[in-house]
């Protein structure tokens, strides 16, 4: 038995555990916000369509026929074992019509995507922003050159959950099943011109006894900035905080690719280890500063492993 009919014919397939529709993950039903940056979690009030329609993409269609749908959602319910894994593999449509708050207004913003399975092409006002191919992965689109800041926006998103060469882990590459639709979380960010695009902890030296943390931030600048910022980097215990160190970052002009810069936190003492029996966890904090104000801030929960692995956070 290869591992496609195992999955398929055992309780050890996850599809209904992982992709069942009106399930809401951790994030919060409302809006997160720093002094820079929003995070507006657009999780429920999606219509759904299995079959394609003409004109869907647009913001006059009328999609009052469509499925009301909450995300994370899958394209078709499936039992635990002896289903054809034909039947999730079609290409389906979401669309979410939401407005910005006043806030948003002289700002970027993006919509990110958890996970979609398996390519999504993704449309905003009846504009074609482009595909993303893989179901494993989060991505984001920029929405700020197409988006309506006074009016209602219509999100729509074309879901291929078909079985393609171009993707993996087809290909013929390897063998496994991989079910359809948008079954990770999906939110609106909108930032400043110059923002904190990713960030990346790696610990190092972990069994030195002062182990380090180099942190990986890197900077999208959109729009030209006329007087050096500054990255401060914190790692934090809960309440209280174990390090901090700053970096200079020069005045730059617009650009369409991040750049990364490094903070390096050394001689962590007392840094407690992570594994399978003591999962502990640190927190660091990324803040942009110009001068005194904060531009922009994001934040990673990391573990320092044995072995040496580095541990990337997510959003």
């Amino acid at each position: 038995m290869d591992r496609r009919d195992f999955l398929k014919t055992t309780s050890t397939v996850i599809a209904g555990a992982t992709l069942a529709p009106g399930t809401l993950g951790g994030r919060p039903a409302t809006a997160t916000t720093g002094e820079g940056r929003m995070i507006l979690p657009i999780n429920r009030n999606w219509r759904y369509s299995k079959t394609f329609a003409q004109g869907a993409h647009g913001r006059e269609f009328d999609d009052s026929g469509f499925d009301r749908v909450v995300i994370p959602h899958t394209n078709v319910r499936l039992s635990w074992h002896s289903f054809d894994d034909q039947t999730y593999e079609f290409v389906s449509i979401y669309r979410r019509r939401f407005k910005l708050p006043p806030e948003a207004r002289g700002r970027h913003v993006f919509v990110d995507f958890e996970g979609v399975m398996t390519a999504s092409t993704v449309w905003i006002n009846g504009v074609k922003l482009g595909e993303y191919k893989g179901g494993y992965t989060p991505f984001s689109f920029d929405l700020t050159p197409h988006v309506d800041f006074g009016g209602e926006n219509v999100l729509a998103i074309d879901v291929d959950s078909t079985e393609r060469a171009d993707i993996p882990p087809f290909g013929h590459q390897i063998d496994y099943l991989t079910f359809g639709g948008i079954y990770r979380e999906v939110s609106l960010r909108i930032v400043p011109g110059t923002f904190i695009e990713n960030v990346c902890a790696k610990p190092k030296d972990v069994l030195d006894g002062k182990p380090g943390l180099d942190v990986d931030c890197y900077l999208q600048q959109l729009e030209a900035s006329r007087e050096p910022l500054t990255l401060e980097v914190e790692l934090r215990d809960g309440e209280r905080a174990v390090a901090k160190a700053t970096q200079r970052v020069a005045a730059a002009e617009a650009t369409g690719e991040p750049a990364m810069h490094t903070v390096h936190l050394q001689g962590l003492g007392g840094i407690k280890l992570w594994d399978l029996e003591h999962r502990n966890l640190y927190v660091v904090q990324v803040r942009l500063l110009k001068g005194a104000q904060l531009v922009d801030r994001d934040t990673r929960a990391i573990g320092f492993p044995t072995p040496n692995l580095p541990i990337r956070g997510s959003r």
